[in-house]
């Protein structure tokens, strides 16, 4: 089965963009394509991960025409923001971290591989591994953690999110502790993407990404997860409980040596860590652990 890792990424993660792909070249075995999805205003700036199987895919090659970036002090305090540009569609402004969640939607349109990993641009290979992590006998590793949402983990995002994914899917919504399908390295069949646009289209009478729009408060994975398990009962998928890399969360500072000490207790299975962006971490300091963690494992 082919595969294909994704990585909406912009600006700011550039760097970290860089090391994931240090990472994944120096300890990713078997093969594979790299896409890395960006904003038009980006594309350039990305073009120097470009190789032999690394792609940059630009937004005009994925968004319909009306949906363009708008970056205004007064409106979007210089951040870019995402419009509709069509007076048909009213939609809500949208952010780079919703539009980095409706490319991964559409990516399955426009590449040919079986198996997508999602990766978020701020995640990185520790070990090695093979493409196998992720496919076995034909079918796609379905992260999914039973009774994983607690009512006590961010209430009232995830509340929304399952609520709009039900919505969206004409599924009941799943009580609390729910099913948890989010994490920093998440693979999906490409049919079931494919099967999972048509679905909300069909449902809801309008384009994926106009539908979307329509909320501010969705997660890509779980809306992905839900429709692959309670839709599609599963199909193309097996299932695994664990989490292939551990994340740092918190928006604190880490110095290489605590960083080094985090990526130590790894749990064996895990080849991979995400420290967040809008963590203060500077990159010297991730690449400094990284390097470290691999001199001592040879």
């Amino acid at each position: 089965m082919t595969l294909a890792f994704v990585t909406p990424s912009y600006e700011g993660d550039l760097e970290r963009c860089r090391l994931l792909c240090e990472s994944m070249d120096a300890l990713a075995g078997g093969s594979w394509t790299h896409y890395i999805l960006v904003a038009d205003h980006d594309e350039q700036l990305f073009s120097s991960l470009k190789s032999s199987r690394r792609v940059i895919i630009p937004d005009k090659a994925m968004l319909p025409g009306w949906f363009r970036p708008m970056r205004s002090s007064m409106l979007t305090r210089g951040r870019w923001k995402w419009i509709s540009k069509s007076p048909s569609r009213l939609v809500w402004p949208m952010s780079g971290w919703h539009v980095q969640q409706l490319r991964k939607m559409l990516v399955a349109h426009h590449i040919s591989e079986e198996a997508l990993v999602m990766l978020d641009s701020d995640s990185l290979f520790l070990r090695p591994f093979d493409t196998k992590t992720f496919v076995r006998d034909g079918k796609v590793r379905l992260m999914a953690r039973p009774n994983a949402i607690l009512d006590t983990t961010h209430f009232a995002w995830h509340h929304g999110c399952l609520a709009h994914a039900a919505k969206l899917l004409g599924t009941p919504t799943m009580p609390l502790p729910a099913t948890d399908y989010i994490g920093n390295m998440v693979s999906w069949h490409r049919e079931n993407a494919l099967a999972l646009v048509d679905h909300i289209e069909a449902r809801s009478g309008r384009d994926v990404v106009s539908t979307m729009c329509r909320s501010r408060n969705f997660s890509e994975y779980l809306i992905y997860g839900t429709f692959a398990e309670k839709v599609l009962s599963g199909a193309r998928h097996f299932v695994e409980t664990n989490q292939l890399a551990a994340t740092h969360w918190g928006s604190s500072t880490l110095s290489a040596k605590t960083l080094l000490d985090l990526i130590e207790t790894l749990d064996p299975s895990q080849i991979g860590i995400g420290i967040q962006s809008f963590s203060d971490t500077s990159i010297d300091s991730i690449r400094e652990a990284y390097l470290a963690f691999l001199r001592k494992a040879v």
